[in-house]
């Protein structure tokens, strides 16, 4: 049971009335929820800080608030009631623990993000005090500070701050320069090097992200800087984190002398080039930072085991594949000797924490459309040297659902959950307990699962006035006969009485992405479904959760074995679900599926209606344009003006651009203005090849948002320009003009010619025996569906 009172009056001062108003969920609903934080864990384990936003629609404006959730409720007393306190809603950036009784965040003050604590030893006795804790501002620093973390046992606090090489990585440099770019007449901005810009920004040339270290004293709650930062990396052109990164980026040891960061290799290659390494550093600086890693890939998320004695990380092989699988690399810090822990297990670890005796780490990993969590022996029974064998397995520990944020307090573990159905909520687990049943990854029935506690409930009374969907899973035979899995949600309200529905076909991005069991304030299949359509998504080769073969399997495949996919995901669920109406299927996607919604157009006739958000148009001007280029030199297997090997035709052969006579289908284009992933020339192209060709077709452009609309207004227009034009057309008759059966038989005539010039350097029969248990997995699930 949870205390929400505090909750309930921050939604009414939010202008969130209580109401009767119970309706399929919308995209007002959507901007609406909270958006909750993962949980920062005090070190007793019975408290742990966390932010939200929510946006109030009349107002236009975004709500931050920092929370203090406080853990009353054990297993030995189910009866006692959790409380959540509101702190502020003014110090709501990175919260962290500066001892079990001060608590610290970032607040900006005169534009620049200072860092602000506050003493709440008294309300952590007594959380029904109604008195807010007073936040007082510890630093003046000349430029923002960003990604802090502190060591409370050392009282030491880590941050991360934009400077510039030439002055030696100082903040006060940093600040001067910024000031005379300022002052400057002319605009003009030279560049060497690559990047020019990444992702929505310009890059200042010689501009890091460099780590800094500071110490602090603490008197009777009140708390003073001792000393000035100290810049742990000045000098090494390194940077942590590498641009769009956070505060997983970096850890403290135990002992709190020494950080562990992630960080490009210093090289003019960044733009082709993944390749992250650890590095450790003492944190007086009085020593270098030292390369720890040996992989090619790119390494993150250093975790320090409480015990001192192991480092581990998470570290991809490949080069340039920025969807290779993510192992876990664990280092003895005695001897230097590194193994990878999960070799024989086919997932990609996303985040790490350590259980409290350094034996296990717990890890979060997409498997089969759920984000799962899964606890992994570190020392086997017998020793550090004893080489890891098939039967060393993880075990998964939450079955269902989305589950992201790790950390642990004492045997507590705490952490973010969504699903299909609901925003993410902060859940607890007894590890202990749960440890104790857990079983090995492939056993499916999981046996007596221990299920996490729900600890708040920010968006309870939002949701009791929606209705939403129960999404499906469902498999079928894609390309090569692997299997391949989707989930289905039925409309809002729906009867099998009601007669026959239109499907809203949505593509995911990546493409080494996947549709989960989770929540997405993008691209949400509940306000499709909310909106009386059939939501049918499917997670074609190339998606993750599925094991490394069938992530790559996409890889210099783009428009087949996706296609083929996603071709027969359609299929299956027009023949296994009579509701369906095979007449009116609307297809969208964004960024890949933005891609194949293009391929789509020349592809096949079945769409009434297509929506394509920031995809590419042409493969080859995209590849000249887009920021990293590591990602379709490894797509495509080169560049596409290499002299030999299979690139260049790979190149031209999955380009929409070459099959633009074949579109036909009517055409909603989004494009971002600020998309320096895929710029905004590929949405205005599509337009118009879509025109010119007489067409019907609209372009909605939002100049101010990136690769992905964020901001709730514009959000608010997006969805009401989409669902108005896939519904305006589900209406119409099918508009099917300006394409013959001549130029289709040209047209293909040209595909054939392109896909002989293709040199193919993958083995066609890329099915193997290890795949046996999911053929046999979807045969079964097939089988019970028919």
């Amino acid at each position: 049971m949870v205390n929400f009172a505090a909750v309930a009056l921050l939604t009414c001062a939010l202008g969130v009335v209580a109401s009767t108003d119970v309706h399929p969920m919308n995209a007002h609903d959507l901007v609406q929820f909270h958006k909750v934080s993962a949980p920062i864990p005090s070190a007793s384990g019975q408290h742990a800080l966390f932010t939200s936003s929510q946006y109030n629609i009349e107002k236009d404006v975004t709500t931050h608030s920092l929370w203090l959730l406080q853990l009353s409720q054990t297993p030995e007393n189910e009866d006692a009631e959790d409380s959540i306190v509101l702190l502020s809603n003014t110090v709501t950036r990175d919260p962290v623990w500066l001892s079990p009784s001060v608590v610290a965040g970032l607040a900006p003050v005169d534009g620049v993000s200072q860092l602000w604590t506050a003493d709440v030893a008294s309300l952590l006795r007594n959380t029904s005090t109604v008195a807010v804790p007073e936040f007082h501002q510890l630093t003046s620093l000349p430029i923002d500070m960003f990604n802090l973390k502190c060591h409370a046992t050392t009282s030491q606090c880590a941050f991360t701050a934009e400077v510039f090489d030439e002055d030696g990585g100082s903040l006060e440099g940093a600040r001067k320069r910024k000031e005379a770019e300022a002052a400057r007449k002319d605009t003009a901005m030279v560049f060497d090097e690559l990047f020019v810009r990444h992702w929505d920004e310009y890059v200042i040339p010689g501009q890091r992200n460099n780590l800094f270290v500071m110490s602090y004293l603490i008197d009777d709650g009140n708390v003073k800087l001792s000393g000035k930062p100290v810049n742990v990396m000045s000098g090494h052109a390194l940077e942590t984190p590498v641009p769009k990164g956070g505060p997983a980026s970096y850890d403290f040891s135990p002992d709190g002398k020494e950080i562990a960061f992630s960080s490009r290799v210093p090289k003019r290659t960044a733009a082709w080039n993944t390749r992250l390494d650890i590095y450790t550093v003492p944190t007086d600086a009085s020593r270098d930072p030292r390369s720890v890693s040996r992989g090619k890939g790119a390494a993150s998320h250093p975790v320090y085991s409480p015990d001192g004695l192991f480092l581990a990380w998470l570290e991809m092989e490949i080069p340039q594949h920025e969807a290779d699988k993510n192992r876990v690399i664990v280092q003895n810090r005695e001897t230097g000797k590194s193994k990878d822990i999960t070799k024989h297990w086919d997932r990609s670890v996303s985040a790490l924490a350590w259980t409290e005796d350094s034996k296990s780490l717990i890890a979060t990993a997409e498997d089969k459309g759920h984000v799962r969590l899964f606890a992994v022996s570190v020392v086997p029974s017998n020793a550090w040297s004893e080489k890891l064998s098939r039967k060393h397995k993880p075990r998964r520990l939450v079955k269902k659902h989305s589950s992201t944020g790790v950390s642990v307090a004492g045997s507590t573990l705490f952490f973010s959950q969504s699903s299909g159905t609901h925003p993410a909520e902060i859940h607890t687990l007894d590890l202990k307990t749960a440890l104790a049943v857990s079983t090995d990854d492939d056993d499916d029935d999981m046996g007596d699962e221990i299920l996490p506690k729900k600890r708040t409930d920010m968006n309870g009374a939002l949701l009791l006035r929606t209705l939403r969907s129960t999404p499906e899973e469902f498999w079928f035979r894609g390309a090569g006969k692997e299997p391949v899995m989707g989930w289905l949600y039925k409309p809002v309200g729906f009867s099998a009485h009601a007669g026959k529905y239109p499907v809203a076909f949505l593509i995911h991005g990546g493409p080494e992405g996947a549709w989960n069991d989770g929540w997405s304030d993008r691209w949400n299949p509940q306000i499709f479904a909310g909106a009386g359509y059939v939501v049918v998504v499917v997670n074609f080769h190339g998606s993750t959760g599925y094991g490394t073969k069938f992530t790559e399997a996409i890889l210099k495949h783009w428009g087949d074995r996706p296609y083929k996919d996603l071709m027969n995901g359609l299929d299956h669920v027009i023949s296994h679900y009579p509701f369906i109406d095979p007449s009116r299927i609307h297809g969208l996607g964004a960024s890949y599926g933005g891609y194949m919604v293009n391929w789509l157009n020349s592809h096949t006739h079945r769409f009434r209606s297509l929506v394509t958000h920031d995809g590419i148009f042409d493969t080859r001007s995209a590849y000249f344009t887009t920021d990293e280029l590591w990602f379709p030199e490894s797509e495509f297997g080169g560049k596409p003006y290499d002299r030999s090997g299979p690139a260049p035709a790979l190149y031209e052969k999955f380009n929409p651009a070459r099959n633009v006579r074949r579109w036909s289908t009517p055409t909603l284009v989004i494009h971002g203005g600020l998309d320096f992933r895929l710029p905004i020339t590929e949405g205005l192209a599509a337009f118009t090849a879509l025109q010119r060709q007489g067409i019907p077709s609209k372009l909605m452009l939002f100049l101010d948002e990136n690769h992905w609309v964020l901001k709730p207004a514009n959000s608010l227009r997006w969805h009401k320009e989409v669902l108005d034009w896939v519904a305006d057309w589900d209406e119409k008759p099918i508009w099917r003009d300006g394409v013959t059966r001549s130029d289709w038989m040209h047209i293909e005539e040209d595909d054939d010619k392109a896909e002989a010039r293709v040199v193919e350097d993958v083995d066609q029969n890329w099915l193997t025996s290890d795949d046996s248990l999911l053929v046999q997995e979807a045969d079964s699930n097939l089988s019970a569906s028919a």
